[in-house]
Parts: C-alpha cells; structure tokens; sequence
C-alpha cells in the first residue's frame, strides 16, 4: 500500500475510534435526560434554532426518513417534540422542541461544553478551525459519493 492509502486507513480508523469514544461519552450524557441516543440529541439541537420539517432534519442530521420518523415518534412519546402539519401545506409534517426538550438540551449543552472543553484542551484555536474545515470537506466528498 502506498503512503497516501496508509495515510487515509489510518485517518479512517482514527475517524472510528474517535466516533466510538464520542458515542460513550455522548449516551451517558443522554442517557441523563432521558433519550435513547446521541441522535436524538442531534435532532433536539437542529430544532434550537425553530421547527424544522421531516425532510428537513433529516437533511441537517443525515438521518434516513424511516430513521427519522422512528426517532420523532420516540420523541413525542417522551415530550420532547411535538409534530403539526404545516399551515400551507397539509402534506408537510413540521417539528417542534417543547419545553422539555428545550430543558434536556440546555442539560446537554452545559455538560456536552464541558466535556468539549476538556477534550480539546490541548489544540489550539487555528488546529481546531483547521481540523473543521477538514471534516467539513470529508463529509461533503463522502455525501457526495
């Protein structure tokens, strides 16, 4: 295998096993408000800034539809979200963060920051934003694929 492939399987490998460690880390914090994933927590924080569409989280999520309406259902079964049809057209179902919900993620973001914080304790601002870009760009080539 030449350098640029042993490069990339060590990049791919290091990609898993941070994931693996971020997903540890990520459900005990969940688990702590009551969610059944790290996922529904992407979904809680995609709705912070207003409902979203169906179609729409699972566009900002990355999440499948049926992935996604499974999710929503567990959601509303635990008053974190509720769902309506949107006013213009009936067909579109929009998604809404309770208070509840709005409770668990500022839960989730104050210990998530701090968990961050230690995390990246050890790089710097400019590595940081650097790395971002990086995974930004990984994660367009790969949607892409």
């Amino acid at each position: 295998m030449d350098n640029d492939g042993q490069l990339h399987g060590s990049i791919v490998v290091n990609l898993f096993r941070c994931s693996n460690l971020l997903e540890r880390i990520g459900r005990k914090l969940v688990s702590e408000v009551g969610l059944s994933s790290v996922h529904q927590w992407f979904i809680l924080s995609a709705l912070a800034d207003g409902d979203l569409s169906l179609k729409q989280l699972g566009k900002n999520t990355l999440v499948t539809k049926q992935n996604m309406t499974g999710m929503i259902e567990r959601l509303k079964q635990g008053n974190f979200v509720v769902t309506y049809e949107a006013r213009d057209d009936r067909r579109i179902t929009l998604v809404k963060l309770t208070d509840q919900g709005r409770a668990a993620l500022a839960h989730l973001d104050r210990f998530g920051n701090l968990s961050n914080r230690s995390s990246f304790d050890r790089l710097r601002l400019e590595e940081l934003a650097s790395f971002n870009r990086c995974l930004l760009q990984l994660i367009e080539n790969m949607n892409d694929e």
